[in-house]
């Protein structure tokens, strides 16, 4: 039996795991109460990620592999201490080998290291932060893929409306009040420029700026196939699917360099930036807006062909990967 253990279980990961197709072979662990509604074929379990369990007190039998998520959820924790199961940690932070780093290096190693049997991380930055932290066990990549049966590049870039989106939640940490600044300076020169902000809606209203609330990635897919250019400004994102998202619709990426996903979708269709620099954000806004049809197109099927680097199918893949190294 496999148990997966998925915090908020985001709607990519209810994705991959739907894909699996494992009929009533899995198990969710999930803070997600809405998640027994989205999953198709496994049992779903809503637990408190902030208590101890045990597989008994839970109502499981111990599995034979336990994929979860996050070092510091206590109650993934807890169950991946009992003995017998082979646990995989799911984990996505960025090598920065700052001082937090070094620090968890010595804590990795005397309370995590032994615990873990292997890790899934979505790419090598990933991977190279648990080589730093001295872990010498299996680690494979690929961890995150967003649904390429869904989101896919639909109407050519130069038919398209907006000139730019973004698609994330409103938060300090998503830094959209640098993004909101560059392009009220854009708007003065260039009077028909547009910006679509996807995901919230405490924002003040800015000529040229629309903003939608929260909606399904359904809604989502055909705003980004009416959209020439992702924008994510983040100070900090450890990956970042809707990059993925965005380059199987066929858009151009702006990419703070702060983003992790920008190192596998990131080549000659965009740009990348200084999210503290305002001034270099402007100057690859202004970039798209001046570039010409047939290199618009060029960079469009770019960006088609980049997201190919990942799918449901290769996560499918991987995922039995582990299975079958453990297993041996």
């Amino acid at each position: 039996m496999i148990v997966i253990g998925w915090s908020e279980l985001p709607s990519y990961a209810i994705d991959c795991i739907n894909f699996l197709n494992l009929r009533n072979k899995i198990i969710i662990l999930t803070d997600n109460k809405k998640a027994k509604k989205l999953i198709k074929y496994s049992v779903v379990k809503v637990i408190s990620l902030q208590k101890n369990y045990t597989w008994e007190s839970i109502g499981i039998s111990k599995p034979k592999y336990f994929f979860f998520t996050g070092w510091n959820n206590k109650a993934f924790i807890s169950l991946a201490k009992q003995k017998k199961t082979k646990n995989i940690c799911l984990i996505d932070n960025n090598i920065k080998k700052n001082f937090r780093q070094f620090l968890g290096r010595f804590y990795f190693k005397f309370f995590l290291n032994n615990i873990f049997d292997a890790a899934f991380v979505p790419g090598k930055n990933t991977q190279n932060l648990l080589r730093y932290f001295s872990f010498r066990k299996l680690i494979l990549t690929g961890l995150y893929s967003c649904n390429n049966n869904l989101f896919e590049n639909k109407k050519k870039i130069t038919k398209r409306k907006y000139d730019f989106i973004f698609v994330g939640k409103f938060i300090p940490r998503k830094n959209l009040e640098t993004l909101l600044k560059a392009f009220k300076r854009l708007k003065k020169k260039y009077i028909n420029s547009n910006l679509l902000l996807v995901g919230g809606y405490n924002v003040k209203k800015i000529d040229g700026v629309k903003i939608i609330p929260h909606i399904n990635s359904k809604k989502i897919v055909n705003l980004m196939n009416n959209s020439k250019c992702l924008v994510l400004p983040s100070y900090e994102d450890n990956w970042g699917v809707v990059v993925h998202e965005a380059t199987c619709c066929g858009c151009l990426l702006i990419l703070s360099n702060n983003v992790g996903a920008k190192k596998e979708f990131l080549k000659r269709n965009g740009y990348d930036f200084d999210p503290y620099n305002e001034e270099d954000l402007y100057e690859k806004m202004e970039n798209v807006l001046n570039t010409k049809d047939r290199d618009l197109i060029k960079k469009s099927l770019l960006s088609s062909k980049l997201s190919e680097k990942r799918s449901l199918q290769i996560w499918r893949i991987q995922f039995f990967k582990f299975i079958k190294k453990l297993s041996s």
